[in-house]
């Protein structure tokens, strides 16, 4: 079941059946994972999730000197060598 917040506009996955209880028709008391607003939210929607946020947002952590390393011998198997060179 989809939930979209009124405040944020946040489309999420509702996960928790606490809030069925206390309904109004399609409205269902939800808490948003996005704002944090509690209120009566429409259930049943059908537009696309946009919480949580796309994982490209989160950052990579730094690698550290061995992995660096490592690494650059990887990328350099798929350099062009000059074999005339010695």
């Amino acid at each position: 079941m989809r939930a979209r917040c009124p405040k944020c506009k946040a489309v999420f996955e509702v996960k928790s059946m606490s809030g069925m209880l206390l309904h109004i028709g399609s409205l269902r008391y939800t808490t948003c994972p996005a704002c944090g607003k509690s209120g009566l939210m429409n259930n049943f929607v059908k537009d696309p999730i946009t919480w949580p946020p796309e994982e490209a947002e989160k950052k990579e952590e730094p690698m550290s000197e061995g992995e660096l390393k490592e690494k650059r011998i990887e990328d350099s198997k798929y350099e062009e060598h000059d074999e005339t060179r010695s």
